[in-house]
């Protein structure tokens, strides 16, 4: 009994050895049913978009071309779209600790300017060790978007040796580098893309100046956005109170006559 056991537990070992370690990121599915029943249509996005309906919000359906909404947004609300499906979105986020997700068209959203439109718009060539030989004296390390992004994305010390983020920066110890690309700006600062680093990053930081916070603003083309308006509920969301509101209409109605009919027999 006991060496029959001892085998299956070398058998049971030798398994979860051959089994890859599974990756830190999961991509996130929302709790959508037209998701659910469309998930090999859908196409993964997971980039930030701009409300901008041309009501001055958009509305959010529990499926395309559906009847029923799940929230509204005002136009300027930076919302994130994860799925895609012909012409709409799925924008998901937490409120209230519960999550709100919905479908919009795709044509009442407008992207946020990210890392992956700067990669489409300037010039990235592939890291070649111009952070190897770093040796200042940061203490952290700021991440942005993008070079001369208006604010600090992740910020990463360096103080902490059982992270080693200087270690998997430079590539020391045999190890490649976790930069992947560089970027040389208008001032002639060098910056580094990440897009992994203990967990998803997809961030920029200066090989100059690591734990820099002043560099100047990159000037981006965002396009301009339709003034925000109030949200006003479609006319779908009043159909249920329109429909009780007609069955007690009718149902009175059937009653008054009903009793009326009596009365009158009786009076007579």
């Amino acid at each position: 009994m006991m060496k029959r056991l001892l085998r299956l537990s070398l058998a049971v070992l030798l398994l979860l050895a051959l089994v890859p370690a599974a990756g830190a990121d999961v991509i996130w599915e929302p709790q959508n049913s037209f998701y659910e029943t469309h998930r090999d249509q859908c196409e993964y996005v997971g980039r930030g978009y701009y409300a901008n309906g041309r009501e001055g919000f958009i509305t959010l359906w529990e499926a395309p071309e559906g009847d029923r909404f799940t929230a509204q947004y005002e136009n300027g609300q930076e919302l994130t779209l994860y799925y895609r499906y012909r012409d709409w979105g799925c924008l998901s986020r937490w409120e209230d600790g519960r999550e709100v997700s919905g479908w919009v068209p795709l044509s009442d959203l407008v992207l946020v300017y990210d890392h992956i439109s700067f990669a489409e718009e300037y010039d990235i060539r592939p890291y070649a060790g111009e952070f190897a030989g770093y040796a200042g004296g940061a203490q952290s390390v700021h991440f942005y978007e993008y070079p001369g992004a208006p604010e600090v994305k992740y910020t990463w010390a360096l103080d902490d040796p059982s992270w080693d983020v200087l270690d998997r920066l430079t590539g020391a110890g045999g190890e490649s580098s976790y930069i992947s690309s560089v970027f040389v700006d208008e001032e002639g600062l060098t910056w580094g893309y990440v897009s992994y680093l203990f967990g998803r990053l997809n961030g920029w930081f200066c090989l100059d100046r690591p734990d820099g916070t002043d560099f100047p603003l990159r000037d981006i083309t965002q396009p301009e956005l339709i003034a925000a308006q109030t949200p006003v509920p479609p006319a779908a969301a009043y159909l249920p109170w329109l429909l009780v509101a007609g069955v007690v209409l009718v149902t009175g109605g059937l009653l008054f006559w009903f009793y009326g009919r009596r009365r009158s027999r009786t009076d007579a």
